[in-house]
């Protein structure tokens, strides 16, 4: 019998997923439950916190039952999210209204307000990034100006970790990690700035105190033990952004350490000593003082795939049910039968716009290159290429910063297909390595709370005795030699349809 058991749950995108390890990192169980994306505006992307909830009660009930432990096992809980998220609650902490997830492009006019109000360097500077739709602080100044009434009723604005850590304990809280995500924070202080609040106008009151990923904030409710099968009095810790996560799961606690998420984005993860104070990439807290994350993330990379699968797999979803696999499985072996560069087909991955390093709302997927000879496989594969290039751009961008990578490893469902990871080894000319387990960024959540429940003197002793090395993806020369031909079409390509984007934009 597990003496000690930590469980962690990541909220993502799509799904919440639920692990128990244990204290040797073991993998004991794990589970996931999906939840509704609703789109009702373009460039609107809803989802509903009791959802959230839901999914992790059901999820959490499913790995205590599948690992066969008494709930008194868990020595600790720690929660990750999809960031950032806008979830306005009331005192009792309520949903007042449709949670405002990253992928929301709504505040458009709230960022040209900003960028008008604020001194945009004075942001870059002090917490890092730049003003964009992607961004707490423009989502709150819309809910202010655009519903009024839910404004003044909003107690608190949460994240979607800090909604599950409240369920869980009653208590309102935001992780650190999250506090660059919001454009109004202190960075290398690591609370709420002052400053920047003002120059916003936004209400300091309306936002939780900050604090650290891996501290101890509430234990569970007799109400969340209920409801979760959990024993009362098991402790919660603050949690992270589910990037965070990622970089705890592979082991991010070096400089120049880096990985790759794929999920329904791609999020590069760069370990650093310094801040990032610059406008192309992301600034993201990392859960060990002195240390910081540097991220270039991109919007539908894996969300391009599904919407493949979704449209134009019918054939490979009714083949997967009758197998009884996953029909992205089915997909990967269409594109492994296209040769790497996909018969000269390039794809654009902006389906929802992009985030860094082009920043570009209007910005659209586009196949360039499509022949009569063009296959099922050559798109497949071009879609996995597309995202290898975007991810490549992204790198090179932070090189450019000053943050290049010394090592990369890949993690998220993406790193599931070996052929996608074959790509993005010749894309970027450089091996990745996959972690021997992975799990996803609820790891991440049970390596913290390990450290965080003492099971280790600290998160770093934990990460070296829990994470362990899986296999590595080495590039083949001929094909990073195509692909470099490729790439370059690729950077070509956007510069050259951005206004064409935006007046497409414009037609009514």
């Amino acid at each position: 019998m597990v003496a000690e058991a930590l469980l962690g749950v990541d909220i993502g995108t799509t799904a919440a997923k639920a692990i128990l390890c244990d204290r040797n990192g073991t993998l004991l169980a794990q589970a996931g439950e999906e939840y509704p994306t609703a789109f009702p505006q373009p460039g609107w992307a809803e989802q509903d916190p009791e959802a959230w909830w839901r999914a992790t009660c059901h999820v959490v009930r499913r790995v205590l039952e599948a690992a066969g432990l008494p709930a008194q096992a868990v020595v600790g809980v720690g929660v990750s999210c999809q960031a950032p998220t806008l979830a306005a609650v009331d005192a009792a902490g309520h949903p007042l209204y449709p949670a405002l997830i990253w992928m929301d492009r709504r505040a458009e006019p709230q960022c040209a307000q900003l960028r008008d109000e604020v001194d945009e360097e004075l942001v870059a500077a002090l917490n890092g990034g730049r003003i964009d739709p992607y961004y707490l602080a423009p989502k709150l100044r819309w809910l202010r100006e655009q519903e009024p009434d839910v404004y003044a009723r909003c107690h608190q604005v949460l994240q979607a970790n800090g909604y599950i850590v409240h369920k869980l304990t009653g208590v309102f809280c935001m992780d650190s990690s999250h506090g660059p995500l919001t454009l109004c924070f202190d960075s290398a202080r690591r609370e709420w700035s002052p400053t920047l609040l003002e120059a916003m106008k936004l209400d300091p009151d309306k936002l939780p105190p900050v604090k650290p990923c891996g501290e101890v904030v509430g234990v569970v409710t007799p109400a969340a033990a209920q409801a979760t099968g959990l024993a009362p009095g098991t402790p919660v810790i603050a949690g992270m952004t589910d990037g965070t996560a990622a970089a705890v799961e592979v082991g991010l606690t070096r400089p120049g350490d880096a990985a790759e998420m794929t999920g329904q984005s791609t999020v590069l993860l760069i370990c650093s000593d310094a801040p990032y104070r610059g406008k192309a990439l992301i600034p993201l807290g990392h859960p060990i003082p002195g240390l910081h994350l540097v991220v270039g993330a991109m919007s539908a990379t894996g969300g391009a795939l599904r919407w493949f699968r979704d449209q134009l797999g019918e054939r490979e979803v009714a083949e997967a049910q009758r197998q009884g696999v996953d029909p992205f499985e089915l997909l990967s072996a269409r594109a492994a039968q296209s040769p790497p560069g996909a018969n000269r087909l390039i794809f654009l991955p902006y389906m929802y716009g992009e985030r860094s390093p082009i920043w570009d709302s209007a910005a659209r997927g586009v196949f360039f290159g499509l022949s009569l000879a063009t296959t099922k496989g050559d798109l497949v594969r071009a879609v996995m290429e597309g995202a290898a290039y975007g991810l490549r751009h992204n790198v090179e961008t932070a090189a450019e910063a000053g943050f290049a990578l010394a090592t990369l490893a890949c993690v998220g469902g993406g790193a599931r297909s070996s052929l996608w990871n074959q790509i993005k080894a010749d894309v970027l000319k450089r091996p990745v390595t996959l972690p021997a387990a992975a799990s996803g960024a609820a790891m991440g959540d049970a390596l913290l709370v390990a450290a965080s429940v003492g099971l280790y003197p600290s998160l770093v002793e934990a990460v070296a005795a829990m994470v362990k090395t899986g296999p590595t993806f080495t590039p083949q020369p001929e094909n990073a030699a195509r692909y470099d031909a490729l790439y370059r079409i690729y950077r070509q390509l956007y510069p050259t349809l951005r206004p064409l984007f935006h007046e497409l934009a414009e037609v009514a």
